[in-house]
């Protein structure tokens, strides 16, 4: 058996599986699977895999540059996809034909498309598809590592333009047989996503504002493509995602809830009659990420109650709607902060990729009834694996997780994941916090990817305790508790994390004395608020943080996002903006910070590291910051994934007196 032992330099062999796609039949399962993190002046790479029948999945496309966005034609004779083999990090268009023996062929660029490709779907006849692109030079968005699509004359330019309503979001129709691109999209409207059956109209989340923070005031509308019309059937009072078409293009579905995020975004679904206009929001105990219609009216939705994710079917009952769901448990159904999964439109195969903190990413599928047993329980034989690219890394978990759930001081029930070390006596043990950003995600068990969650299971077996919580803020208990903090960032949340080091110290677990804090984005900024505004905390560790909420606003790409959740004028010298700004409190701090950011950083820029640093600095706290050349919103390098870990493990043996000698 393998040692359970991990080194920051087997975290970075990680393999991510992302984007799980299955047939209309259910036979043919696809995912993106990434190669290791890349080494500094590598481009990363990955591939598409496919799998049929009751084989594994294998390769159908190879090569250099990242593969993304695979979509299976409705005959499963075809596949679409992204890809930036030509240049890094500009993705256009490909297709490819699947054959009944997998054999791959030589993929088909479709050249005459113009922009980076960020989503598509076929037509149910296979003649077309729809494709949304972004404008080159524009923001990738924080999910995609808050940085540009930089194009090509830019990059060899001496020097780098911005100008306001630039980088839009656009609609085609390619035409498979000659390849030709045609807009299909109204001029002056933004596209962030859409929907469509592969016939009649078509759902967008659309914005008359093309950058980052036009998202977060984003309209629904019905496009006919035909006359490259749209208009707004639904004006949200907080944010949207994931509109879907039902098969008789009568019916939308899409969620709405606040977000700071996009692409992030979990909540309520609403469904819309286009005939009638009236909307319909279903009672659904988890926050729904992502939806699909299947061919008999059913919608199927994945999402995140409090720490554990689910999945299942929405059915019309008479005049109500029922819940169906097919499975709940701790593992997370997709990464970090993005929980997904698809299903074939019979309703009879769903894919994911699944894993917890003892069970590295994998494509997985699970087979479910017949629409007409809806009661009757899933497959026996539960989730079953497509792949195996991370099997060296299964079972090497140096922690066991528990639930921990806590009053905070108001007297709210708060969650979050517990992490204990398998080695050590759980008693008086140093404890780590790790603040989710967002704010407005949720912990869920995942194994490590990313350039701070793996650090908890390296902490764990450095014997720390460490504790992923869920404050107020957080996704998964519904619209009233997510949106708990907004005009109050920094305030019940932090209370909340306060008391949950206090419950574990009641309980004679964890040392009062040797308690840190780190997180990565938002979690960057709790760790940041904590180290100058609480007594609680021994030393901290922000990654990728904001600091300074007036300078945040004015040079960040998501201004709107702190206009909305800290609800006040960025202009106020009264307001929450320098009031909630760790940096206004730094001549009194004492607690040792380790500040890690990425220097191309468009959501949380370098400024913001510099500012607290400085700020330290002059205060006589001791303080390092360090800079990661070429990172954007956290670290992706494999240099950088390994000096992130071993900093940050240094930082916290040094200042909560880890004993590493076990």
């Amino acid at each position: 058996m393998p040692s359970p032992t991990l080194t920051p330099e087997d975290l970075a062999t990680i393999r991510v599986v992302t984007d799980p796609q299955v047939s209309d039949d259910g036979t043919i399962r696809a995912a993106v699977v990434h190669a290791p993190a890349p080494a500094r002046g590598e481009s990363p790479r990955s591939e598409i895999r496919v799998a049929r029948g009751d084989e594994a999945a294998r390769p159908v496309t190879s090569g250099p540059g990242v593969d993304l966005t695979p979509r299976i034609s409705p005959t499963g004779r075809r596949l679409a996809f992204a890809s930036d083999r030509e240049r890094p990090g500009l993705w256009r268009l490909y297709a490819v034909p699947l054959d009944d023996t997998g054999a791959s062929a030589e993929p088909r660029k479709f050249a005459a498309l113009p922009g980076v490709v960020e989503d598509i779907a076929w037509a149910e006849d296979e003649s077309t598809l729809l494709v949304c692109t972004a404008d080159d030079g524009s923001d990738t968005g924080n999910a995609r590592g808050g940085t540009r699509f930089v194009p090509a004359d830019e990059e060899e330019a001496p020097w780098t333009v911005r100008r306001p309503a630039t980088g839009w979001r656009r609609l085609y129709r390619v035409d498979l047989a000659s390849g030709a691109a045609v807009q299909v999209s109204p001029d002056g409207l933004t596209v962030w996503e859409f929907g469509w059956a592969g016939h009649g109209p078509v759902a967008a989340v659309v914005s008359a504002d093309p950058g980052e923070s036009g998202w977060y005031d984003a309209e629904l509308a019905v496009m006919d493509i035909e006359s490259r019309t749209a208009r707004t059937v639904h004006t949200p009072t907080y944010q949207l995602q994931s509109p879907v078409v039902s098969e008789d293009a009568r019916t939308l579905a899409f969620i709405e809830a606040p977000q700071s995020d996009r692409a992030l975004l979990a909540g309520d679904i609403v469904v819309l009659d286009l005939e009638t206009g009236s909307i319909v929001r279903p009672r659904h105990e988890a926050d729904v990420s992502r939806l699909r219609w299947t061919r008999d009216g059913r919608l199927f939705w994945v999402g995140v109650a409090s720490v554990e994710t689910a999945c299942g079917f929405l059915r019309r009952d008479a005049d109500a709607w029922r819940v169906d769901e097919c499975w709940r448990g701790r593992a997370t159904l997709g990464r970090a902060y993005q929980v997904r999964a698809d299903c074939s439109r019979g309703g009879g195969t769903i894919v994911a990729v699944r894993q917890g903190h003892d069970q590295p990413p994998e494509l997985q599928e699970l087979k479910v009834p017949a629409a007409d047993r809806p009661d009757t329980e899933p497959s026996a034989a539960g989730w079953r694996p497509l792949t195996e690219v991370n099997a060296a890394l299964a079972g090497r978990a140096p922690a066991r997780e528990t639930v921990h759930r806590w009053k905070a001081v108001d007297g709210t029930e708060i969650h979050g994941l517990l992490l204990l070390p398998t080695d050590r006596t759980a008693s008086a043990l140093p404890l780590v916090v790790v603040a989710h950003g967002g704010p407005t995600n949720a912990v869920t068990s995942i194994y490590a990817q990313g350039a701070h969650r793996g650090d908890a299971l390296l902490l764990a077996q450095a014997g720390c305790a460490v504790l992923l919580p869920n404050p107020r803020g957080s996704i998964g208990r519904g619209r009233e508790f997510m949106a708990a903090n907004i005009g109050d960032l920094g305030g019940g949340d932090l209370a909340d994390l306060e008391a949950g080091v206090a419950s574990l110290v009641a309980t004679g677990l964890v040392d009062p004395g040797r308690v840190g804090i780190t997180g990565l984005s938002y979690g960057g900024f709790m760790s940041a608020w904590a180290a100058v505004r609480s007594e609680v905390f021994a030393a901290s560790v922000p990654i990728s943080g904001l600091m300074n909420w007036l300078s945040f606003h004015n040079t960040s790409n998501v201004g709107r996002f702190d206009e909305i959740f800290l609800d006040g004028d960025p202009y106020d010298p009264a307001g929450p903006y320098l009031d909630r700004s760790p940096v206004m409190y730094v001549r009194e701090c004492r607690t040792p910070t380790l500040l890690l950011h990425g220097d191309l950083d468009l959501a949380c820029p370098l400024g913001q590291a510099q500012e607290f640093y400085q700020g330290l600095a002059a205060a006589g706290c001791e303080t390092e910051l360090v800079a990661y050349k070429g990172a954007g919103h956290g670290m992706s390098e494999r240099e950088h994934v390994i000096d992130v870990s071993r900093r940050i493990i240094g930082w916290f043996t040094r200042h909560l007196n880890l004993d590493t000698t076990h």
